[in-house]
């Protein structure tokens, strides 16, 4: 067979990648040679060079290059790596989704990434009743069709808007929904099995150590690597969705807030600054979602939900090109941006089964946007939730007059409390309620940083607000030392804990978490 000059040209250049691989040069010091391609010996299926790979979070804003980057398949996979890892002195770190904005999958050693391991199963539990197993790459799409098909149909009680992220993401990160008795994700797990720091599989629960479970639930991954996440689970249920869209000046008022909580199983409420098309915000609109429990029967089919699904997906690649436009041209913000709300957005009032109503919009991950959130406590008349979002308004309208569109949506959620040591919603008392409240902007917004961290600062000094691990904290000035001292006690609670399972630190690689677990 005759070969055309592209055809060696590309089987040379295979062979050079290849012997750069198995480091079978000359050039490199054979000790190294020998561990690296025994590196390649045990994990051939698994893994991917970091002289050719990398890994970045869906924001973008993170890029990790590390040595190796491994993708197993089963238990055993994570325990080789990270025996291995043991017995090179080398750091390991975790990615799942990757959805989020702040650095804790960053490494230069092993970057370990879930999203093979996707195996989902239902189970009965004496204590808890039903309960699900995920193993740590599962989404949560897969884990709400195992629980939906299931008879009887089930469904967890908590969980995020987005379906595409995964099992072990959002409970290592303390995730939250809107539910208001659901409480943080982590707070509905009631068991981990965990790849630790001796490369064996542990299982954490209440009933073995509730110390030991309260540190795994929100580890941040300084635990290991979590292999399944078993969840607490309740009958499936309908939930009716109700949109509303109030004028904002007359709606923000504490009492609305507080009736809002009273009567709904969970609240969401938005704002899109000049949603009117100008930059006079007086007429401008929120929108209030709001789910309440009900026996009524779905209004939609699952076909229709399907459809629904499709169109918003689209109409979500079209709104991104619409974004791009107001970076391009920030004085056209407002009348783009009162274009899209009024493309999308009408009153509405349906019923839907409880994971299709939490999960009401499919294709927002489509649009790369930087995003800020913090929780605070709230007081019980909701004052400062109204202070919040007027001066959110107000500093819109100020960033605006200056050709600064930084903000393109504002939100907050309202739920009760947890007692994790790592929760953002932490406290001691169980029907303490907190805010969590969150900006979002365009991705390569020039105006983004100053905003957000004017923004982050005033919560941290106003309310001790602590801030979502998931999100982009990590540039406000000065809160790695003010987490450091706000978390105080309980870093030490979970410090324990970690060195009982990760002595020699493998798993922390973050400098970030660093300051704030040992101040700067």
């Amino acid at each position: 067979m005759a070969y055309s000059t592209n055809s060696l040209k590309s089987t040379l250049l295979i062979i050079v990648i290849i012997a750069t691989i198995l480091n079978i040069t000359e050039s490199k010091p054979l000790k190294y040679s020998q561990r690296k391609i025994e590196v390649l010996r045990n994990f051939k299926r698994v893994f991917k060079p970091s002289s050719d790979a990398e890994w970045s979070n869906w924001a973008g804003n993170v890029v990790v290059k590390p040595e190796f980057i491994f993708y197993p398949t089963s238990v055993d996979d994570i325990k080789d790596i990270v025996k291995n890892a043991k017995e090179n002195g080398k750091k390991v770190r975790c990615a799942a989704e990757g959805h989020s904005w702040s650095s804790l999958a960053l490494t230069k050693d092993y970057l370990i990434v879930v999203k093979n391991l996707t195996n989902v199963k239902v189970q009965q539990n004496e204590k808890y009743g039903w309960t699900v197993t995920a193993e740590a790459g599962a989404t949560i799409k897969q884990i709400d069709d195992t629980l939906r098909n299931h008879d009887p149909p089930l469904t967890i009680e908590s969980m995020t808007v987005l379906n595409s992220v995964r099992a072990a993401g959002v409970v290592a990160t303390g995730s939250h929904g809107a539910k208001f008795e659901g409480r943080s994700i982590p707070d509905n797990v009631v068991a981990l099995q965990i790849v630790t720091g001796d490369g064996e599989l542990h299982e954490f629960t209440e009933e073995k150590n509730p110390d030991d479970m309260n540190a795994a639930r929100i580890n941040l991954g300084l635990l290991g690597v979590i292999y399944t996440v078993t969840f607490r689970v309740v009958p499936m249920y309908n939930l009716r969705m109700i949109d509303s869209f109030p004028l904002a000046k007359e709606w923000i008022k504490p009492e609305n807030f507080k009736k809002l909580v009273e009567t709904s199983d969970g609240i969401e409420i938005f704002y899109w600054p000049f949603n009117q098309g100008k930059l006079d915000t007086s007429n401008d609109v929120l929108w209030v979602k709001q789910w309440v429990r009900t026996n009524d029967t779905p209004t939609f089919t699952q076909q229709d939900l399907e459809k629904q699904r499709q169109l918003e997906e689209s109409s979500s690649k079209f709104a991104k090109s619409i974004y791009d436009l107001m970076l391009l041209s920030p004085e056209f913000t407002p009348a783009l941006t009162g274009f899209l709300w009024n493309l999308s957005r009408y009153p509405s009032n349906a019923v839907y089964q409880a994971p299709d109503a939490i999960h009401y919009q499919a294709g927002i991950d489509n649009i790369p946007v930087d995003d800020l959130e913090f929780s605070y406590k709230l007081e019980k008349n909701y004052t400062t939730v109204a202070d919040e979002f007027n001066y959110l308004f107000q500093r819109s309208v100020d960033y605006a007059k200056q050709g600064k569109f930084p903000m393109t949506i504002a939100e907050i959620r309202i739920i009760k409390s947890s007692p994790l040591w790592l929760a953002t919603v932490h406290d001691e008392d169980p029907d303490a309620v907190y805010g969590a409240i969150e900006i979002l902007g365009i991705n390569n917004n020039p105006s983004w940083n100053e905003f957000a961290n004017e923004v982050g600062k005033r919560w941290m000094d106003k309310y001790q607000a602590r801030p979502h691990w998931a999100k982009n904290w990590e540039p406000v000035p000065g809160i790695k030392p003010y987490l450091h001292n706000l978390l105080g006690d309980r870093i030490l609670k979970f410090e324990n804990v970690r060195k009982k399972y990760d002595p020699n630190n493998t798993f922390f690689d973050n400098d970030s978490l660093k300051q704030v677990f040992y101040g700067s």
